[in-house]
């Protein structure tokens, strides 16, 4: 038996039952990109968001775990930045129920990043988290499909409308062997313009449909 890494009572996960349920998961969300609508009003009966009614993102849908608050934002900031990988294990094993009605054969694609940043981090958080997804859902993650061309800056550091034009052209697809439906991982979602980039390199290359699951989803 194991013991919670936050209460370190007995536990058969890296969290105990109890401190799983720190990560809320929105009441509501849109359909296509998970975006929390605490308002009916805000999705006019249509379960899409104001943006995604005026324009469809490239990806078909978002799957998330939860909303982009604390302790699980500290999480992924640990995971990302101070080199806590066991915080990727806790994402997986949040995230594996959000996969639990899609088919087995929908392999997983991490988010790359560029090799400069790989090698500074020495880690890629997305493919962590892709790996124990994969163990613990049971499907396979798919590794070296798309590549991070572009050294692009933070898009956390960036405001909203510079962020589309920060990835534009950022990915490229290396594995031309490719299957119908992938789904793409990463750790945080907020305006999305990291994955459609990624999910339209991998459209243009014969994928037919991309799906994306993320530990948290910006509620913004």
């Amino acid at each position: 038996m194991n013991r919670c890494v936050i209460c370190q009572c007995s536990a058969k996960k890296l969290l105990c039952t109890g401190c799983q349920t720190l990560i809320k998961a929105p009441q509501a969300g849109c359909r296509c990109c998970a975006k929390p609508l605490p308002k009916l009003s805000d999705c006019n009966n249509s379960r899409l968001c104001a943006d995604c009614r005026k324009r469809l993102p490239v990806f078909d849908q978002i799957f998330c775990a939860g909303v982009y608050q604390s302790p699980g934002s500290n999480w992924v900031l640990a995971l990302k930045f101070s080199g806590h990988l066991h915080w990727a294990r806790a994402m997986a094993e949040l995230m594996t129920p959000c996969l639990a009605d899609v088919p087995l054969d929908w392999p997983l694609v991490a988010i790359p990043l560029h090799r400069k940043r790989l090698l500074k981090r020495g880690y890629n958080q997305a493919h962590e988290i892709a790996r124990l997804l994969a163990q613990f859902s049971g499907r396979q993650a798919l590794s070296d499909v798309i590549i991070r061309r572009k050294d692009t800056a933070m898009q956390a550091t960036l405001p909203e409308k510079k962020r589309q034009a920060n990835v534009r052209n950022a990915f490229a697809v290396v594995d031309r062997d490719l299957p119908p439906v992938v789904i793409l991982v990463d750790d945080v979602l907020t305006t999305g313009q990291t994955l459609s980039a990624a999910a339209a390199v991998l459209k243009k290359a014969g994928v037919q449909q991309v799906y994306g699951v993320v530990f948290l989803r910006s509620d913004s």
